[in-house]
């Protein structure tokens, strides 16, 4: 290979070059592509947007019917509460009078049993003391 072929090649490479050097200048000049690449992103955006603002109204709505299920709930909660206190009030009652009943017909059994317990040990004091 000689002086020629290598001269030769290098003006092929620099030709090359300079082709692609030529269609990157053109390229940075021609920025149309740019513009589509602009408008693309802004679409995208938009969409994004459309997106984004549509679970905003759907989590917003949201929170808008629990806001008013807490509030009636709310409403409710004293309204529950007066009935199991006035329940509790009842049960206690009731638990008082059974406990007066049993109370009452204790003392009247341990009574009757005490009574005859005495009479027994009388009956049989006198028995003792009759031999």
């Amino acid at each position: 290979m000689g002086m020629k072929d290598v001269n030769s090649e290098l003006k092929k490479v620099l030709a090359r070059v300079k082709k692609a050097q030529g269609q990157i200048q053109s390229i940075l000049k021609d920025k149309s592509w740019m513009d589509e690449a602009k408008k693309y992103a802004e679409r995208q955006g938009k969409e994004a947007k459309k997106l984004i603002n549509a679970d905003v109204e759907k989590l917003k709505s949201f929170v808008e019917r629990e806001k008013k299920e807490l509030a009636k709930l709310q409403a409710q909660i004293p309204g529950e509460v007066a009935k199991i206190k006035k329940f509790m009030d009842s049960q206690k009652k009731e638990l008082g009078t059974l406990l007066k009943t049993v109370q009452g017909k204790t003392k009247k059994k341990t009574r009757k049993v005490v009574r005859k317990t005495e009479k027994k040990a009388t009956k049989a004091a006198s028995e003792t003391a009759d031999s």
